[in-house]
């Protein structure tokens, strides 16, 4: 399948990745739990999206929609009162489609002085769209 691209005025402003990064924290709440007690992996996954999509967004300049979830790793599990930090940024952009990368961090809600546990890790594609839902051009990533 080829799509109509949608190219602006046709040149390609370039962008650091610092420029996209997003940070989102979310206490986790007993709402958030599965049967085993710990927080469901769709939960961290939504987090995982919302982070993604807005530092695709600010790449972009606009809106970017999910196309794929490249790869979603859980390493420890998240509890209530936990407080989940997601950091994502821009890992690469091509001509219409970006690349996020995404760490998701635990602070123990009754472990002030540990250092956060990491508790996920996940790389997503997105494009770029137009008005009417179209691929468009995204800025170049600086090296760097």
């Amino acid at each position: 399948m080829t799509a109509d691209i949608t190219t602006g005025t046709g040149t390609r402003a370039h962008k650091a990745s610092a420029d996209s990064r997003v940070t989102l924290a979310h206490i986790m709440s007993e709402h958030d739990t599965n049967l085993y007690g710990t927080i469901h992996g769709g939960v961290v996954m939504k987090l995982i999206d919302d982070a993604a999509a807005a530092s695709a967004g600010r790449h972009a300049d606009g809106p970017a929609v999910t196309v794929s979830v490249d790869r979603m790793t859980f390493l420890a599990p998240a509890r209530a009162g936990d407080l989940l930090t997601v950091h994502a940024a821009l890992d690469r952009a091509g001509r219409t489609s970006m690349t996020v990368a995404v760490r998701v961090t635990a602070e123990r809600w009754n472990a002030t002085t540990s250092p956060a546990t990491e508790v996920a890790t996940a790389r997503l594609t997105f494009v770029a769209i137009d008005a009417d839902g179209r691929p468009r051009r995204v800025p170049g990533l600086l090296e760097g």
